[in-house]
């Protein structure tokens, strides 16, 4: 099996670096995607401390809850698409491997994918709003995009000017951005964007879409039912934070007891990585 893993980066570049080295093996590539709003600098250093086998895609700009990052997402699935890669796995820097390289692979050659996956409206995440209403990314962070967003909300709860699914699709699914999934499954995913362009201009108006994009499309095509719906992700969250809590070298322990393929999020620093290598590769 030859595994792509697809990094999503923009900065930390001996954090990335330790990541590749520990996840670079026989039949393994890594594809390589840094935000262009990162420095040059800091792109050389990423360049240095990774293998050299590396490829880094063509950059784009990139900014949190927008669909540039699925759009960065789809272009590392086509880059490994093209190496003719057997399964695909989606991480950021930021993520680490809790398993050894055969223990992955043991687990991938099991199924088609693995992936989260919430049909919408969910009464524990209920995220309507983001798909709802229009958010368009170049708004975003603006004056004008603040105003739309606060004219937007009492008329949504009214039931008013709220957008329409595009026709292609029934139910928005939601879940982790992270992955993993068999070349079939990426195949599958870039063919309904092929035959169905208006899924995408319909899912660059919305927030977040990085969260609902792949999950939506997968389950409404014919792999659906063979999809797992777990991330191998593990992931920890505090009440009311906005992203997941930093492990500590408290939790190595814990961590290599997890049942999970990865996990995240790491420190920069590398303490509880360098932990976790030495117990992969002993």
């Amino acid at each position: 099996m030859r595994i792509g893993y697809l990094i999503l980066c923009h900065a930390h570049p001996a954090q990335l670096g330790r990541l590749c080295q520990q996840l670079f093996a026989e039949n393994t590539r890594l594809y390589i995607h840094v935000d262009a709003n990162t420095p040059t600098d800091i792109l050389t250093a990423m360049q240095e401390a990774t293998p050299s086998e590396a490829c880094f895609i063509k950059r784009q700009a990139c900014r949190w809850g927008g669909f540039s990052l699925v759009s960065a997402s789809l272009a590392l699935i086509e880059a490994a698409l093209k190496d003719d890669c057997d399964y695909l796995i989606l991480l950021s820097a930021q993520d680490y491997p809790l398993k050894s390289h055969q223990d992955i692979v043991n687990q991938l050659q099991q199924h088609t994918g693995f992936i989260e996956f919430r049909p919408q409206p969910d009464p524990g995440f209920d995220i309507r709003y983001r798909y709802q209403s229009y958010h368009p990314e170049w708004l975003k962070g603006s004056l004008a995009g603040k105003l739309l967003q606060k004219i937007q909300r009492p008329l949504n709860r009214l039931g008013l000017l709220q957008r329409k699914l595009p026709r292609a699709i029934h139910t928005i699914y939601s879940g982790s951005q992270w992955w993993c999934l068999s070349s079939r499954a990426c195949q599958a995913l870039l063919q309904f964007c092929a035959e169905n362009p208006g899924v995408i201009q319909y899912f660059r108006q919305t927030l977040v879409p990085d969260e609902m994009f792949v999950q939506t499309i997968l389950m409404h095509t014919a792999i659906a039912k063979e999809l797992v719906n777990d991330s191998q992700h593990y992931l920890e969250w505090e009440t009311g934070a906005w992203s997941p809590r930093t492990f500590e070298i408290s939790d190595a322990a814990r961590l290599l007891a997890c049942p999970s393929l990865f996990a995240r999020k790491f420190a920069a620093d590398g303490l509880l990585t360098s932990q976790l290598s030495t117990h992969l590769n002993s």
